[in-house]
This record gives structure tokens, C-alpha cells and sequence, in this order.
């Protein structure tokens, strides 16, 4: 696995720069539980938390890493395990607003390049519903296609 493979480009490397002079490693978010995050490098696939310095610095879920996301990490030596200790820029986030009534951003994905938006061409047809996501997915920042 290289990171190459996993998306890394000039974008994240000129972002990461300053953070490799502190023994830190980038990686990916491939999967986010609650309070651990399971993390693609070019060391393999790692398990890593955030470190309290940054959720104490984050004014909102926003801040913490997100599926999609490039995190800076301090590997434990011997083991697949890490500390996250920074996000790095995003250049698209797919996200909506939580369920309830708070209205908080939910994060689904960050640095996607694609949305694909699939439907049924059935009952379940909705245009509605295809004019929304397309709007979330432009707002994204990220290519939609629409595969019926």
C-alpha cells in the first residue's frame, strides 16, 4: 500500500510538511467508530484515537477527523496503533445536518473526488430526491453522477 494509492498528492504533502519534522506519519481514515479510528498508511492498516490536545481544540465534531480525511499520527513503536495528532486541510466534504433538531453539520466524507447518486428507475423514482443530493454533492465540492 502506498499513499500514492490512497490519494496522497502535492495538495496533502505541502500541507503535512511542517508536521513531518515531529515524527509524525500521514494517514487516511478509512473507518470512523466512536472514539477510535481505523487509519490506512504506508505502514499499513493502523488503529488510532485523537490525542487530547486535539479534541480539546476542536470548537466542533467538524474539526475531529472524518472518514475521507489525512491525519497526522505518532506511531507506538512495535505496534499497529497510533495517536492522531492533527487534520490535515480538506479539499471537499460531503456532509448534512444530524438528525434532531440541533442542526449540527454531519461530516459523511471528506477529499472525495465522485459522488456516485444511484436510484431505481421503480416506484421509488424521486426527481425530488435526485435534485437534492445532486445539490449536496455540487456543494461538496466533489463530481456528482447520476446512475439510474
Amino acid at each position: 500500500m502506498t499513499l500514492s494509492s490512497l490519494g496522497w498528492d502535492d495538495f496533502f504533502a505541502k500541507s503535512f510538511e511542517p508536521l513531518s519534522r515531529c515524527d509524525l506519519v500521514p494517514a487516511r481514515v478509512a473507518l470512523e467508530h466512536k472514539h477510535a479510528y481505523e487509519l490506512l498508511s504506508a505502514q499499513g492498516e493502523l488503529t488510532a484515537a485523537c490525542t487530547g490536545k486535539l479534541l480539546h481544540a476542536a470548537v466542533s465534531r467538524g474539526d475531529l477527523p472524518a472518514v475521507g480525511d489525512w491525519v497526522a499520527v505518532r506511531l507506538r513503536a512495535g505496534e499497529a496503533q497510533g495517536n492522531i495528532h492533527a487534520v490535515l486541510p480538506r479539499k471537499t466534504k460531503f456532509s448534512r445536518a444530524a438528525a434532531g433538531e440541533t442542526g449540527i453539520e454531519q461530516i459523511v466524507s471528506t477529499n472525495i473526488d465522485t459522488v456516485f447518486l444511484v436510484t431505481a428507475l421503480d416506484q421509488n423514482f424521486n426527481l425530488r430526491r435526485i435534485e437534492r443530493y445532486l445539490t449536496i454533492a455540487w456543494a461538496s465540492g466533489a463530481q456528482p453522477v447520476v446512475l439510474l
